[in-house]
């Protein structure tokens, strides 16, 4: 006779599940469909997704294609080979511009035309309030604040010189966008990052490069000076451990870059600590001084920063290890034919926005 695996066993093992399977259980059985949306299920699926090995996952957009990717091992190497493999293209009711610039923030992304929050696991997508201004250049970034447990879209609008407006939206709270505190900073196309509750941006001040700091929580702003900020055009915003921090390809090097983190605020000075990192081996062939202008992107992600170089022959990808100052070679596969990616994002997997 056959015994029915207790209901307690079948939610934790579904705990474990890739989202794409999920997606295909709602749609078998009522009780999966109402499991699937239960907060206490996706909180847990969402803390298990944070900590399984291998979780880690890509999205990528290129010329005319999205897809997904995982890292994996590759068999018949050793354990430190990696390849990033792709699993399966996205397909969204619009077009994400070459260039766009795009927020990641616990597996949800931000984009900018149109408006909209996006989860790629699930393929959902939500549009943000249209804003009727067609005099402003409109710049989004979404956050998350951890204490109350809140995602916020920042929204600057640039009114070419006349205006600069701030409005905040929250995610399932409001209906509108709110004006906050009111900057005169102009804002950097650059993509800007989110660390424990606090969205980073590049802005210029007084026509010098700096940074802004928006407190999700209080909706206020705070500067940060920058010093020797002239080859800021070479400057990224990261995480690295929990940390803000700064990477730049020195136009003038040949062969390091430098790597500034944030190691804490003070009231009217910052401290930065400083950190070199050589090129790596597997970059001999290419011409140092071009490096600077084929980066494609930087990010960290699971302890080590991703470096990805555009070149014509195709996507170099390496991963520099902080801790052990060493570099390894990614390889990626899968990726389609006749196509250059223009942009990288690394998330792990969610089931709600």
């Amino acid at each position: 006779m056959n015994t029915p695996i207790p209901e307690e066993i079948v939610i934790q093992i579904f705990t474990w599940l890739p989202v794409k399977s999920l997606m295909r259980f709602k749609c078998v059985a009522k009780f999966f469909n109402s499991l699937v949306s239960e907060s206490y299920f996706t909180e847990i699926h969402t803390s298990h997704s944070m900590i399984h090995q291998g979780g880690t996952k890509y999205f990528l957009n290129g010329t005319e294609f999205y897809c997904i990717a995982d890292q994996e091992k590759e068999y018949g190497k050793s354990s430190a080979s990696r390849l990033v493999q792709i699993r399966s293209s996205v397909e969204f009711p619009f077009y994400i511009p070459v260039g766009s610039n795009i927020s990641c923030v616990n597996g949800l992304f931000c984009i900018q035309k149109p408006p909209a929050i996006l989860n790629p696991s699930t393929g959902e997508v939500r549009y943000l309030p249209k804003i009727n201004d067609d005099r402003s250049l409109l710049y989004y970034w979404l956050g998350f604040e951890p204490e109350e447990n809140k995602y916020k879209v920042l929204l600057t609008r640039d009114g070419s010189g006349l205006y600069i407006k701030q409005c905040v939206f929250a995610l399932g709270i409001d209906i509108s966008w709110r004006k906050t505190q009111s900057i005169s900073r102009c804002v950097s196309y650059k993509p800007g990052v989110c660390i424990n509750g606090v969205i980073y941006r590049f802005v210029f001040h007084g026509g010098t490069l700096a940074i802004d700091a928006f407190d999700l929580k209080t909706e206020s702003f705070k500067l940060i000076a920058l010093k020797n900020s002239s080859n800021w055009w070479y400057y990224e915003l990261i995480e690295v451990r929990g940390k803000l921090a700064i990477i730049n390809c020195p136009k003038w090097s040949c062969e390091f870059f430098n790597l500034r983190v944030l190691r804490q605020i003070q009231k009217e000075q910052e401290e930065w600590e400083s950190h070199i990192i050589h090129y790596p081996s597997m970059w001999k062939h290419i011409p140092p001084k071009i490096i600077p202008h084929v980066i494609l992107s930087c990010m960290f992600c699971d302890g080590q920063i991703l470096f990805i170089l555009n070149l014509e022959s195709g996507d170099l990808w390496s991963r520099y290890d902080i801790r052990r100052q060493s570099w390894r070679k990614l390889e990626i596969k899968g990726l389609p034919t006749n196509h250059r990616i223009t942009g990288i994002y690394s998330y792990r997997e969610r089931l709600v926005m």
